[in-house]
Order: structure tokens, then sequence, then C-alpha cells
């Protein structure tokens, strides 16, 4: 079992800084275009992708996670809304060069080979689309020990600061980058309730388990001040000429 495992047991839908209302708030910040064909990369158990496909966007969700993508296939029926969800890894899309008009992410490139990965989000992303990705962002003094621990608990593969990685977003061929939010902590979660959670309770009294979360808070006393947040955005290349 894994830190992505342990999600995915506990059904946990909304496992990023803020928590599913910072979603929400994003959302109602960024006025996307009706109609839009919206890219979830990670969707895990497809509570934000049913949310956009209540609000009548297209939706096309990938997770690499078979049981979150089991739960979101459940939760998408129970809700009675329209999401195509494939198994997929972010850093090789299956889809076609540009179809989707936006690419919407939520702590999943710190777990990918990122140049691949944003290579890939600017493939599949129509001329001028746009990506929004809020990710951890390294906010103090990083140790290799840290990043070794926090690699092997949780499969993290980079951890930069937020002028780190709009330097990267370039470098991939994406313009008009900008920090949309930008905090030095990690922030608090408020009281969450999803009543579509879909909870495994035979696993809450699992040994392994129960050592991962007592894992995961030492983690977090440690290391959670050198950790914050950001979310970026950004349009994809428009053609030889884009910046």
């Amino acid at each position: 079992m894994d830190y992505h495992d342990l999600l995915a047991r506990l059904g946990e839908g909304s496992a990023h800084p803020g928590g599913f209302s910072a979603t929400l708030q994003l959302l109602d910040s960024l006025s996307l275009p009706a109609g839009a064909h919206i890219l979830e990369v990670g969707c895990g158990t497809g509570r934000t992708a049913c949310h956009l496909a209540h609000l009548g966007y297209r939706v096309t969700a990938i997770d690499l996670h078979r049981h979150m993508l089991d739960k979101a296939v459940r939760r998408a029926r129970k809700e009675r809304v329209d999401v195509r969800f494939i198994q997929a890894d972010a850093a090789a899309l299956p889809l076609p060069s540009h179809q989707v008009d936006v690419v919407f992410i939520e702590s999943v490139t710190i777990f990918t080979p990122w140049r691949k990965t944003l290579t890939e989000y600017a493939r599949v992303l129509k001329p001028g689309g746009l990506l929004v990705d809020r990710e951890m962002v390294l906010s103090g003094r990083k140790t290799e020990l840290m990043s070794r621990r926090l690699r092997q608990f949780y499969g993290i593969r980079t951890l930069a600061t937020a002028g780190a990685w709009k330097k990267r977003l370039r470098g991939c061929g994406f313009s008009r980058v900008q920090v949309k939010e930008h905090s030095r902590t990690m922030g608090k979660w408020g009281v969450d309730h999803d009543p579509l959670r879909e909870m495994d309770m035979n696993w809450l009294e699992d040994k392994r388990m129960q050592r991962m979360s007592r894992t995961n808070d030492r983690l977090l006393l440690k290391y959670g001040k050198r950790l914050g947040y950001a979310v970026f955005t950004a349009r994809a290349p428009v053609g030889s000429g884009s910046e």
C-alpha cells in the first residue's frame, strides 16, 4: 500500500491544499467559456469532474489509479452526469493533439516527470487553450533528506518554488504564465461533507493504514512549514510566433 492507495481506500475526493471549497472558489474565479471541453488530470474519485459536468462542461477525466476511477464512475452514475473517465498516465495522455479547451489539475504534476507532463498538457490543449494547475510548492529550505522522505512516502518527484514552476511552464512552451494564488503555508482544511464519499470501512482498522496515517502526521509536522502551494494559469502555444 502506498499513499495513493490510502487516499483511494478512504475515498478522498479533494486531497489538495484547501480541499473542495478551494476548488469551488477557483472555478468561480476563472470564468471558463460555456460548454468548454475540460480535461481533468488526476481526477481521483471524480468529485471535481462531476461538478464540472453539472456546470455544463464537456468533461474528460483521467487517473492512473484503478480503484480511484472505479469510485469516480460510480459517483458519476449516482449524480447522473456524463463524464468520460480514462485510466491513464499524466505523462502520456491518450488524447489527440489540440483537443481540449482547458486542462485542469490539482496536486498531480508534482508526482510525475514534470517536463514530460507539462509537454503533454501543452500538446492536448487547443492553441491558446488554458492550463490551470494547483501544486504544492517549496516555501522554505529544502534538504536531501526532506526530498527523499517526501518522495518515499507521498511519491513526490519534484519540489520547487513558485518561481521555478513559472520558468518550467515557459520552457515547455506556455505563455501568459501567471500565479493566480500563492500561499507560503499549506493552509487549513475546513470540515468537508461529501455525501457521496465511498470509504472502504474495513480498512480503517488495518494496521498498515494506521501506520501510514501516523507517518503522514509526523512528516507534515516536521516539514509542513517549508511547504506552500500555488495556482498557476498559462496559455498553450498558438503557433511559431507564440512566446
